[in-house]
């Protein structure tokens, strides 16, 4: 399930003010520098502000007024997609996601040529940090040297996996979270839940949309299930392999999944212990399961807990083996 937001201005991207306004600005100076990285985590709207900032950059009427016009050739091209003078790249694979040699390459050899309807061209990579080494240096040498007049907008969630050379040859622009409140009004307009709903979904999102459209699956809310049963439950040795068993049998995303609920579930287990505030947790909807857990963990444990489940978050982005991962982290979870 997604919410299709249909974008004709920069109004059209939820929050970020700033941020439109200082594009707006080095557009209108002409002062856009050839290469940016926008950072921050998935769903905020990070590739909506690439499309809108690309889209003004081609629309031959943006000068008047310092946006695309939408009604021009190029607009409506972009529009469907199919534009000459605009190239989107993204991870391929079915396992492993990766944006190879090859990827780069054919990029390289259609922005060489001269535009066909814009005066420039525009090259979007979307999740840049599956920049494999070969196609990372390949891309350095085209940011280094660009042919013509072609601006490159990188979009990652992750970019301390973006190699430094490529990170010094861009301006990096960070994407906050959106607020709950700009959540909630996101999923009140574009989808049939209450208000209450769309609050406590919100406030579990973290700050992204696409994970709030998650939550309005029930499986998602499963999924937490399983995250919460890990404070809950002193598992014995038979139940922790029974656990692993269960969890290798999920793929990586929902594992992923899981994993991101349980690091949400730690940051408010410390809130309520530090703050005593439960006004101020994520997930409000089961505070009185997070109450009933703050007596069993200190802020010690609750942290070296968080650790582990950060550096299980990273290892799965990896080759690793999911069972080999799994059987580590429920051990090692088991021994703080």
């Amino acid at each position: 399930m997604f919410i299709l937001i249909k974008m004709s201005s920069w109004q059209d991207i939820y929050g970020h003010e700033q941020i439109k306004a200082d594009l707006q600005l080095l557009l209108q100076e002409k002062k856009l520098p050839h290469a940016l990285l926008f950072s921050g985590i998935d769903g905020i709207g990070k590739l909506l502000m690439a499309k809108m900032l690309a889209k003004s950059l081609l629309c031959p009427n943006f000068k008047e007024n310092n946006t695309a016009c939408g009604y021009c050739n190029s607009c409506k091209m972009f529009d469907e997609q199919n534009h000459p003078d605009y190239y989107f790249l993204e991870p391929e694979g079915k396992t492993r996601k990766l944006i190879k040699i090859e990827q780069i390459r054919q990029m390289q050899s259609q922005i060489a040529l001269s535009p066909y309807l814009s005066d420039r061209r525009v090259v979007i990579i979307n999740d840049a940090q599956y920049l494999n080494d070969t196609a990372g240096n390949s891309l350095l040498k085209t940011l280094e040297e660009p042919v013509g007049e072609v601006f490159f907008i990188l979009i990652t969630s992750n970019k301390d996996m973006i190699l430094s050379t490529i990170l010094s040859r861009c301006m990096k622009i960070y994407f906050a979270p959106l607020n709950y409140q700009e959540v909630a009004k996101v999923l009140q307009q574009k989808m049939d839940i209450t208000q209450d709903k769309a609050m406590i979904i919100a406030r579990l999102s973290g700050g992204s949309i696409l994970k709030a459209m998650q939550f309005i699956d029930d499986d998602a809310l499963a999924l937490r299930q399983k995250a919460l049963s890990c404070l809950q439950e002193d598992f014995s040795i038979k139940q922790i392999w029974s656990f692993i068993d269960e969890l290798s049998n999920l793929d990586r995303e929902k594992i992923n999944e899981i994993m991101s609920h349980l690091q949400m579930l730690l940051r408010d287990l410390l809130l309520i212990k530090v703050n005593k505030d439960i006004d101020i947790i994520y997930n409000q909807d089961i505070k009185e399961d997070l109450l009933n857990l703050q007596g069993k963990y200190n802020e010690v444990d609750l942290l070296a807990k968080l650790t582990l489940v950060e550096d299980i978050l990273k290892r799965l982005n990896s080759n690793a083996d999911i069972k080999l991962i799994l059987q580590k982290f429920i051990l090692d979870w088991q021994n703080k």
